[in-house]
């Protein structure tokens, strides 16, 4: 209360320059502790009072707060500026333990966040080579290990456990190592690197391990030689008895390593086949690697199977490209329209079928791989070889397991199950709903010939989605080219008119007819639904699943007023 009297309250300025001498002004001025006793405070109320100050410097050395004891001059002694002196520098210590707190928990923070984000699995091990943490990445490799066994050590997991031992032993890192690990998944194989770590004395205190799973590097193979495996048999669509002979057969082949060739004409499903042996056979783990001869340059084909080394600048190391065969180590090489190989690399890939090794082309070294090769033609390859554009003994490599495709004109019975699937793969990628097909449209896709046939009928379909309206696909939606090739079945309506002498509808006055009757029903659709909603735009666009301008547009165009 005495304080307050002078003063000496929350908002009250203590400077020198404002109060003259005294224990805070004073403190602050010449940045030490001081002690101002009776009536050497400028102040003649302050005679009665002795004030002991100490500033308050941050981690910087700047002054931030001052702490001062105040009391009666009568009762001061000298040990209370001791006493204020000893509080500022705890307090100084403490702020310098929080700083620090602060910054180990920024870069903990940092840390955590780059071993959650780090694409390879991290696992932590203590000296014992026990698990100690795990990132996501490694969680998902490993399963289930360490939930089920919080003490598990890598060790007893891991095919090659002496590299894991000898780095928390004798403090000895590894780099990619192979190894199978036996997790909640089942058996993994990784490729697998570890370093120690060590305290501030330099002893070992246990260790960090990376994984780095096989089937992902399989997958980045993959990508980067252009192409991975992902169809299956379910994959294959179809009922027809020839189709599932030839799938029966595939199934067969993909549990051998034997040579395939696939032939049949072009859109048939060739590498739909491939990818599906591979991903049943042995070799699914690995990559799946596509050499595609019929659009690579044929002086390039060297390289494309065997690699090729460049130098880069004169002063640099040559930079290595690796070819198909080596990409392809431990999986499946397929090769594409293998007719249009020229004969030169028909002896390399021959070589390589033989003894399983790169004939040293594009300047390589000539090491052993393990490859199963798969190969489509659209061609006799007999008749290939009797023009001598094909080598006998490659032909002879090759055919150990001959599968042919059927033309899409010759399973005609799989049309309907096809378009299905396609239409509603269409729908989903072009967001579009299509609620009813014209059945005329399936007989019109029947009684054409498809000569580019599955492929060619899924961008037809693809087509006949990107411009149907109001959710319908009629005949008016059909390509030309497949009118015309099936209009022998569409019968003109002066065919069998009893007329004398009356000719048959053209093609374009046929097509003409079936424009003006789609627009009729579009336009008795859109009417209808219009009359449903009571014009209201709004719940009609809905309903159509399209936009208040799009009906604006056909009521336009059907000439509709309401």
């Amino acid at each position: 209360r005495q304080g307050a009297l002078i003063n000496l309250v929350p908002g009250s300025s203590w400077a020198e320059h404002h109060a003259g001498t005294n224990g805070i002004g004073t403190a602050l001025a010449i940045g030490k502790p001081v002690q101002v006793f009776g009536n050497e405070h400028y102040c003649e109320k302050l005679h009665e009072w002795t004030s002991s100050a100490a500033p308050i410097h941050d981690g910087g050395g700047r002054a931030i707060g001052m702490l001062q004891i105040s009391g009666p001059s009568s009762k001061t002694h000298v040990h209370t500026l001791g006493m204020v002196v000893a509080a500022v520098g705890a307090m100084a210590a403490q702020m310098d333990i929080d700083s620090k707190v602060r910054e180990l928990t920024i870069v903990n923070d940092n840390l955590s966040k780059m071993f959650e984000m780090v694409t390879g699995g991290i696992v932590l091990v203590d000296a014992e080579g026990v698990i100690q943490r795990t990132n996501p990445v490694a969680d998902r490799i490993l399963g289930s290990v360490t939930a089920h066994a919080p003490t598990a050590s890598f060790m007893q997991i891991a095919s090659s456990p002496r590299y894991v031992e000898e780095m928390i032993v004798s403090g000895r890192a590894f780099d990619e190592v192979e190894m199978a690990l036996e997790t909640a998944n089942g058996r993994v194989q990784c490729l697998v690197s570890g370093k120690p770590i060590r305290d501030e004395d330099g002893q070992i205190r246990g260790g960090a391990i990376y994984l780095d799973s096989v089937k992902r590097t399989t997958k980045l193979i993959g990508e980067y030689s252009g192409s991975y495996a992902t169809l299956t048999f379910e994959d294959i669509i179809g009922q027809d008895a020839n189709l599932q002979s030839v799938i029966e057969l595939g199934k067969i082949a993909a549990e051998t390593d034997s040579t395939v060739l696939i032939f049949g004409e072009s859109g048939t499903g060739k590498e739909m086949l491939a990818q599906a042996i591979h991903n049943k056979s042995g070799r699914a783990r690995g990559p799946f690697v596509p050499l595609r001869c019929g659009v690579m340059p044929r002086e390039l084909l060297d390289r494309g199977l065997f690699g090729h080394e460049r130098e880069t600048h004169p002063r640099r190391a040559r930079d290595r490209r690796p070819g198909r065969v080596e990409l392809a180590a431990g999986g499946t090489l397929f090769i594409d329209k293998i007719e249009a190989m020229p004969l030169k690399q028909q002896l390399a890939l021959y070589r390589v079928l033989q003894g399983k090794k790169p004939a040293g082309m594009g300047g390589l070294d000539t090491t052993e791989v393990d490859i199963r090769v798969i190969c489509t033609t659209t061609r006799n390859l007999e008749h290939e070889i009797a023009k001598g554009s094909f080598r006998q003994d490659l032909y002879s490599s090759l055919n150990v397991t001959c599968i042919p495709m059927p033309a899409l004109r010759e399973r005609k019975g799989d049309i309907p199950l096809l378009f299905e699937n396609f239409l509603l793969r269409s729908m989903e990628e072009l967001e579009v709903d299509i609620r009813r097909v014209d059945p005329e449209v399936i007989d019109c896709l029947i009684a054409y010939g498809w000569p580019g046939n599955v492929r060619e009928l899924q961008r037809v379909v693809e087509q006949m989605v990107s411009i149907a309206t109001a959710g319908y696909i009629g005949v008016e939606h059909v390509p030309d080219k497949v009118l015309l090739s099936s209009g022998s079945r569409i019968i003109s309506p002066l065919s069998d008119s009893g007329f004398p002498g009356a000719k048959p509808a053209t093609f374009e006055q046929h097509r003409a007819r079936i424009q003006r009757s789609a627009q009729h029903r579009q336009r008795e659709e859109l009417l209808r639904i219009l009359e449903k909603h009571d014009g209201n735009i709004t719940r009609a666009a809905e309903e159509m699943g399209v936009s208040r301008n799009t009906i604006y547009r056909r009521m336009k165009k059907l000439d509709l007023r309401i």
